[in-house]
């Protein structure tokens, strides 16, 4: 049996399923033909249900993708109406609306606490999506968070005092009274400090634009009357930022008040420059993008510099990340550092006033003394010469040689005199130093305090603060000894010895050194180094058969990059003879060896 196909072969998968079947005459009545015929044509039609699925099912997937991008085009459309209506209602702009109600002096306070707050949530933020990188679970992020942007009360009364200085409401150095609760810090040093600010209260602005009726004040108020647009020939217009009311004051008056920055008043149409209010940088403050916070240990102080820069540094460990909360405790700290450092100024300025008291008792009893020597002798010399007038047996030469042992005499105890005023002024002078020494003892080792021994008999001397340098004393001819080298190598750190010298208590060279007397064994002790290091500086005293006479003393610190450090101890030698100072120094008491050798002869 034949099957013939008229026109192009046709298979199962050929898509073009429309063409039609011939087949001959004879086949016609065949039924395995006609059975494989309507197989054929089964096939065709399922093929053409299955292209119409397909299609049915490509139509519905573009109605549903136009069906999308409309949606999404319609929800776009409801968020930007819905951003637009709650718009007014964000919280910046919700603070806006509130703030302009506000006085315009305080507006910029208040943006400065919205700030804060957003900087707070900023490093939440950070610290939440960090713990989240790095596959910590949900609730470890939700206490970073937590944790990085909590604030805590003292941290928000530092910062509402800083914004008040910044926006001239406020005196930056009267802020550093007040302690981290807000409350100000009562002590004898506050107490000094309050006396300076407002010893002179009439002149403050304050007082002299609230009181326009005390006569007292009329020196430096106009008499153009009050609330005034205008102001006399040498006066300027004044105001205070809390008030529209205006008045005039004369100019020195008003340049004062520039020259002191002396916050929350307004000087109108001058030339005096402007009063500064800028607060300096701590952790509080804000730096801008790309730029942070950083402590300088070279500077001591606090700057902003770059990422880049503030990574480079912590690497070099040259400066450190402080948080706002250990700034706010150190200042606390340093309060109470300013106080033992005013009690101790207090003992000290006491001392020397007693000092000077006793002192200048002295000198007069004794110049009395000379007086009265010299008066008794002048009377004595006056008795001889009546004696030789009135013809008592004297010849001239009698009488020149009466007056020449007279006056040889009057030398004599004058010299004997000046001699006790010398021992006892050299007496005072070594209790003085003695009373110092004990004022100051037990704080020559407090990181906080260092003692300025060149100054401390001056009324005007201090205990400065930690980043003073120790000097104590100068130089004297009297050294026997200095090292070839100044640069020795401890703990594989190197310092560097210099000016290794004897001196008196005021650094004065010393041509004749007596038993009693205070000396100090010193040197320049110098960081070459571009890190900090710890140095240990140690002194022993030995007679002529080197046999030590005293303890060991010795002083410790640290050195910051490059720094030069003079430091020394003391000594009283208590008799006379020849002796020898051996200095060491090293970075610790188990690196200590020995640098130079000094002697000295104490007549």
């Amino acid at each position: 049996m034949t099957i013939l196909f008229a026109g192009d072969y046709a298979y199962a998968q050929q898509s073009n399923i429309s063409e039609q079947t011939i087949l001959s005459e004879d086949l016609k009545n065949d039924p395995m033909a006609q059975d494989l015929l309507k197989k054929i044509e089964q096939t065709k039609k399922m093929i053409e249900d299955l292209q119409q699925t397909e299609y049915e099912q490509n139509q519905a997937r573009e109605n549903l993708e136009r069906a999308r991008v409309l949606s999404l085009e319609r929800l776009n459309q409801d968020l930007k109406m819905w951003d637009r209506l709650w718009e007014q209602h964000s919280s910046r702009n919700a603070f806006d609306s509130f703030v302009s109600k506000k006085p315009d002096h305080v507006q910029g306070v208040f943006w400065d606490q919205f700030e804060f707050k957003e900087q707070k949530v900023k490093a939440g933020r950070s610290a939440m999506n960090q713990i989240l990188a790095n596959g910590g679970t949900m609730q470890s992020a939700k206490d970073a968070y937590n944790m990085a942007a909590s604030t805590q009360r003292i941290e928000l009364i530092e910062v509402n005092a800083q914004f008040n200085v910044k926006h001239n409401l406020a005196d930056y150095n009267e802020q550093q009274l007040f302690n981290s609760t807000g409350q100000i810090h009562f002590s004898p040093y506050a107490e000094s400090k309050l006396s300076e600010f407002y010893s002179d209260h009439k002149l403050q602005p304050n007082y002299i634009l609230a009181n326009p009726d005390d006569a007292s004040i009329s020196a430096q108020r106009s008499s153009t009357g009050n609330d005034v647009t205008q102001c006399n020939e040498g006066y300027v217009l004044v105001s205070r930022i809390t008030s529209e009311y205006k008045t005039c004051v004369d100019e020195a008056t008003a340049e004062n008040w520039v020259s002191n920055n002396v916050p929350g008043i307004i000087i109108y149409n001058h030339d005096m420059g402007e009063i500064s209010s800028d607060v300096k940088t701590n952790p509080a403050t804000d730096c801008g993008e790309g730029y942070q916070v950083v402590y300088r240990l070279a500077q001591s102080e606090y700057q902003c510099v770059s990422d880049y820069a503030a990574k480079q540094m912590l690497s070099d460990n040259t400066a450190e990340i402080h948080t706002l909360i250990e700034y706010i405790y150190n200042k606390d700290k340093q309060k109470i550092t300013a106080d033992t450092i005013y009690e101790i100024n207090q003992k000290i300025l006491k001392i020397t006033k007693d000092h000077s008291a006793a002192k200048k008792s002295l000198e007069s009893k004794y110049q009395e003394m000379l007086e009265n020597e010299e008066t008794l002798t002048k009377q004595e010399i006056r008795q001889v010469i009546i004696e030789y007038k009135n013809g008592h047996g004297l010849t001239r030469e009698d009488l020149s040689k009466s007056i020449s042992e007279l006056n040889d005499a009057n030398n004599a105890v004058k010299e004997k005199i000046i001699e006790q005023r010398d021992a006892a002024l050299l007496k005072l002078e070594s209790e003085q130093k003695s009373k110092v020494l004990d004022a100051v003892k037990g704080y020559e080792k407090n990181p906080d305090i260092n003692v300025d021994w060149n100054d401390y008999l001056d009324e005007t001397s201090t205990a400065k603060e930690s980043e003073s340098k120790q000097t104590v004393g100068a130089t004297t001819s009297q050294v026997s000894h200095e090292p070839p080298n100044n640069d020795f190598l401890f703990d594989n750190k190197v310092i560097r010895i210099d000016n290794v010298d004897l001196v008196n208590s005021f650094g004065q060279k010393l041509s004749n050194i007596e038993s009693n007397q205070i000396l100090q064994v010193v040197a320049d002790i110098t960081n070459p180094s571009d890190i900090k290091q710890d140095f240990v500086y140690m002194l022993d005293i030995k007679d002529s058969k080197d046999n030590p006479i005293r303890p060991t003393t010795w002083v410790t610190g640290t050195l910051t990059a490059e720094q030069t450090f003079n430091v020394g101890l003391s000594w009283i030698p208590e008799e006379s003879g020849e002796f020898t100072a051996t200095i060491s120094t090293g970075n610790s008491m188990e690196s200590v060896s020995h640098v130079a050798d000094i002697g000295i002869v104490i007549s």
